[in-house]
């Protein structure tokens, strides 16, 4: 694919199920098959034993024994700013990194200045890194990608046991950024529980086991203390699923929803777009690099808030990020529901958009572009 390759080392956590795994994994495997002389470093800070296939397993692992000679490499650290470690050096140093609010952490903002590039997957980053101080000559635009051949409206699906109920699905890390408490409110304030609907949602909270079961429990409680007599279906899911399971999950279903107050880019928002599913998502942040509204839903933001003092992730204290309109929410939840064939056929744009400019394929050909001057 390129004619020129400089020696090229990748910095990550790969064994595990977070995003920046998941995006690493990615970006190593493409990598690796356009033969990139590549060599991985490995950080551990989740590692669940069956998480990966065997060939993913063995393909990480030969990875990390190729000789290359670092300090004459590129060399680039993909993990939050605050991880970078300046005893991994290279000729030329490149972070990858994201973050979904409106401003950088000043933290993470001294750690990108021995940085030679900074690779962000959003123009939205492009704008809050430059804003928070990143000196704009080092920021470049690499996007995500998403593997079209897994995540395939034909994969097999997961068995629900929802008969013929109408399943949206969402899927996120159980934090308030990603607006779990607004999904909850627009779902049970739009619908009742003798219509044929459910809400299927895939979660984790991996630092805080139980904090899931306790906070929905406790919004139930609270909605039957304000007199509400019944609710449709909701299931959760807050077990860890193999990447190669994914799929399934997303085909069982029919449409996708995630009412979430900021992203850098938003992988399920891509994921369920791959496998055809009509996507409702706000529209504000790093989404909307590959959201429009011929191809997805997008929920009207009310404005731009501060992040509550006592948020559960600090990272984002003093930091603003969007307020999706519960009532706008509700009526493109109600929309898809009512109008399921257009809505299959906005998921089908999805799809055709996603295979057209949003593979690893495409994301590869952009570190491709940017690494061809540091050949030698």
């Amino acid at each position: 694919m390129f004619d020129k390759k400089p020696d090229l080392v990748w910095v990550s956590e790969y064994y595990g199920p977070t995003g920046y795994s998941e995006e690493a994994r990615g970006f190593i495997s493409t990598l690796d098959r356009c033969h990139f002389n590549l060599k991985i470093i490995s950080q551990f800070y989740y590692r669940i034993e069956d998480f990966l296939t065997p060939e993913q397993e063995y393909q990480l692992e030969s990875l990390e024994t190729t000789p290359i000679d670092i300090g004459k490499a590129v060399v680039v650290q993909h993990r939050p700013a605050h991880q970078f470690d300046n005893n991994i050096r290279g000729r030329v140093n490149i972070g990858r990194i994201m973050f979904e609010t409106d401003r950088l952490p000043d933290e993470w903002v001294e750690r990108c200045k021995p940085m030679d590039e900074i690779w962000v997957p959003s123009h939205f980053n492009l704008e809050t890194f430059s804003g928070s101080g990143i000196p704009s000559h080092k920021l470049r635009v690499i996007p995500g990608g998403v593997d079209v051949n897994l995540y395939h409206p034909a994969a097999r699906p997961l068995q629900l046991g929802k008969n013929d109920a109408f399943a949206f699905l969402s899927v996120f890390d159980w934090t308030e950024r990603k607006g779990w408490d607004l999904l909850l409110t627009a779902y049970y304030d739009e619908f009742q529980s003798k219509e044929d609907v459910m809400l299927l949602i895939k979660a984790d909270k991996r630092c805080t086991p139980g904090l899931i079961s306790e906070q929905f429990n406790s919004f139930v409680r609270k909605r039957i203390a304000h007199k509400q007599p019944s609710f449709p279906m909701v299931r959760v899911l807050d077990w860890e699923v193999p990447g190669s399971l994914m799929p399934a999950v997303y085909t069982a279903c029919d449409a996708f929803v995630l009412p979430s107050r900021g992203e850098s880019w938003g992988r399920p928002y891509m994921e369920a777009m791959a496998c055809g599913l009509p996507v409702i998502g706000t529209r504000w942040s790093g989404n909307l690099e590959f959201m429009n509204d011929q191809n997805s839903y997008l929920i009207e933001v009310e404005g731009i808030e501060d992040v509550p003092v006592n948020v559960d992730v600090q990272l984002y204290s003093g930091h603003k990020w969007a307020r999706p309109s519960v009532e706008h929410l509700r009526h493109l939840m109600r929309h898809v529901y009512e109008h399921r064939q257009e809505a299959k056929a906005r998921g089908a744009q999805g799809r055709s958009d996603i295979c057209q400019q949003w593979t690893w394929e495409h994301a590869v050909s952009a570190v491709g572009r940017e690494l061809e001057k540091y050949s030698t």
